[in-house]
């Protein structure tokens, strides 16, 4: 009989996580699960771990494939799920023991995705924790979210997604983005979803050790996001969603800018083709005045972006 809920967890190079990872999900009160693990490309005892795991429980299914990162990996495991619904879990974070029974029981046969919240550990800062939920509220509401990327919304993981729906619509996550695939695999998700709850209790653990990973993300931040933001603003004109989802298109340059140079160096940076990218197929006299006025703004001036908040 096919599972409940399929778990793929994309690998490479986690020889020393990912056995905490799979004991989190062998831990799991819920016990209808599957878990597919994906080794792309390792070059350390990756494979071999996974094998011995495997090897000792009948839930977990290994697959091998050529380096093409953790895109390609994530979507091997979707293509071979067999489950109800689908879970993501990267080899360095780990499950808190009831994560999926909590999760399904926000579920009913009318939702799509079911999301709980995650804590991040910095064992390189002393412990420091964070915890973030996701934005809830109404289809406008997650778009604006998951564009400006300022709430738990855009990963992929601590989440239950309705698996006839990735299959259907051959939602994929995308590949060769370095930053921010996870935005853009969640913009059409949501897009295509029925309905979806959202809970503030954590059910996912972020482990972010003394390598520092998340100044790794930081750095570049700009260049590195060219993909995710050439992604968006696609998604959003394949809708026609240009003046539905005008300011939040800005807000996502603009803050990849300031995070990246400051606010000065990221207003000379927003030029006329971010201008175009945001403001292309929007219908100006459709916008609220403020935005009437960020419109006209851009549009003579693209410097001026150092006044918008």
């Amino acid at each position: 009989m096919k599972p409940t809920v399929s778990i793929v967890m994309p690998c490479y190079q986690n020889g020393g996580t990912l056995a905490r990872s799979v004991r989190s999900v062998q831990a799991q009160t819920f016990a209808d699960w599957e878990l597919i693990a994906v080794d792309d490309g390792s070059t350390d005892d990756t494979l071999a771990q996974l094998n011995t795991l495997a090897a000792a429980e009948p839930r977990m299914r290994v697959i091998h494939q050529e380096n093409g990162g953790v895109s390609a990996a994530r979507n091997a495991g979707i293509g071979a799920a067999q489950g109800d619904w689908l879970f993501f879990l990267d080899a360095d974070d780990q499950l808190t023991e009831d994560a999926l029974s909590f999760l399904l029981g926000l579920t009913d046969d009318a939702l799509d995705v079911a999301c709980g919240a995650y804590e991040m550990r910095f064992a390189d800062e002393g412990g420091r924790c964070e915890r973030h939920a996701c934005a809830d509220g109404d289809l406008q509401t997650v778009l604006e979210s998951l564009i400006r990327g300022d709430s738990a919304l855009n990963s992929m993981c601590a989440r239950l997604y309705r698996a006839s729906l990735i299959r259907e619509a051959g939602i994929r996550a995308p590949l060769g983005v370095a930053v921010g695939e996870d935005v853009l695999f969640n913009l059409d998700v949501f897009a295509r979803a029925r309905a979806w709850r959202m809970s503030d209790r954590v059910i996912y653990i972020y482990e972010f050790g003394g390598d520092s990973a998340m100044t790794r993300a930081r750095q570049d931040v700009y260049a590195r996001s060219q993909d995710m933001l050439a992604g968006i603003t696609a998604f959003i004109a394949a809708h026609g969603w240009q003046t539905r989802l005008f300011r939040a298109h800005i807000d996502i340059y603009l803050r990849t800018l300031r995070a990246d140079r400051g606010r000065l160096r990221a207003a000379m940076a927003f030029d006329r083709r971010i201008v175009r990218a945001v403001t292309d197929g929007v219908c100006p006299q459709a916008l609220c005045a403020k935005q009437r006025l960020y419109y006209a703004t851009l549009r003579l001036c693209p410097f001026l972006s150092i006044a918008l908040p």
